[in-house]
C-alpha cells in the first residue's frame, strides 16, 4: 500500500520508547482536533474512561480513514470501514502522550474530531518515560505553547524534535544545540492542543508536566 510504504520512508527505523502510567481524574473536558486530507500527526490528549482505544477514538472520522501506530518495527495500520475496523481492531489504549498518524482521505475535506474524557493529574500520569532515539509523543495534558517553556520538556543537547506539516505533507525538524545556543530554528517547537511529535532524543530521559487548574 502506497501509505505504508511512504510512512516506512520518513521514519524507517524508528522505535516504540514510551511508557505511560493512567491515573484517575475528576476533570472532564474535550478537545476538537482539525484533520486535512492527507497525514495529520496527533495525540489522544484526554483519558476516556469509557474507551481509549483507536477503534472508539476516531469513530467518527471518514470511511477509509486510516490509522497509523508506530510499533518498532512498522506501523500498525487500523482502518475505517464505515462503523467496523480493520485488524487488529482494538490495539492497546492509545492514552494521553503517544502521538499516532491519522490519514484522511482525498476527497474528504477537513475533518473535525472532539475527544472526550478526563484531564490526567499525579505525578506518575504527567510523565512520559523516552528512550534514546524516536519517541512519538505529545503533551499529556491540552494545553498549548513553547515545548519547553510552557510544556515542562527539558531539552538535551542533541536532541531533535520532528513537527508534521499537514499542508506540506512532510517533517520539519527543529535541533537543540545546547543551552547556549538554543534551536536551530530560532525558538522552541510550538505545539498546539492534540499535536504530535517525533522526539529524537539524545540519551533517555522524562518529559514531566505539571497541571495547575487555575492556569492551564
Amino acid at each position: 500500500m502506497k501509505t505504508k510504504s511512504l510512512l516506512a520512508l520518513v521514519v524507517a527505523g524508528l522505535a516504540t520508547p514510551v511508557a505511560f502510567a493512567a491515573v484517575s481524574s475528576n476533570i472532564v473536558g474535550y478537545t476538537t482536533l482539525t484533520l486535512a486530507e492527507g497525514y495529520n500527526l496527533v495525540a489522544n490528549t484526554l483519558n476516556n474512561q469509557t474507551s481509549n482505544q483507536v477503534s472508539d477514538l476516531f469513530n467518527s472520522t471518514p470511511v477509509a480513514t486510516a490509522v497509523f501506530r508506530w510499533n518498532g518495527a512498522g506501523f500498525d495500520e487500523y482502518d475505517n470501514f464505515g462503523g467496523a475496523w480493520g485488524t487488529p481492531n482494538n490495539p492497546t489504549a492509545l492514552l494521553p502522550g503517544e502521538a499516532v498518524f491519522v490519514q484522511i482521505p482525498a476527497g474528504s475535506g477537513s475533518t473535525s474530531l472532539t475527544l472526550i474524557g478526563q484531564v490526567q493529574t499525579g505525578t506518575q500520569s504527567l510523565t512520559i518515560v523516552a528512550s534514546p532515539g524516536y519517541n512519538f509523543v505529545s503533551s499529556v495534558i491540552p494545553k498549548a505553547g513553547a515545548l519547553d517553556t510552557d510544556l515542562g520538556y527539558t531539552p538535551s543537547l542533541g536532541d531533535a524534535v520532528f513537527t508534521w506539516d499537514s499542508v506540506a505533507q512532510g517533517y520539519v525538524e527543529n535541533d537543540f544545540f545546547g543551552a547556549g545556543a538554543g534551536w536551530s530554528t530560532g525558538s522552541s517547537p510550538s505545539l498546539a492542543i492534540g499535536q504530535g511529535i517525533v522526539l529524537s532524543a539524545a540519551a533517555a530521559g522524562t518529559w514531566s508536566q505539571t497541571f495547575t487548574p487555575s492556569t492551564n
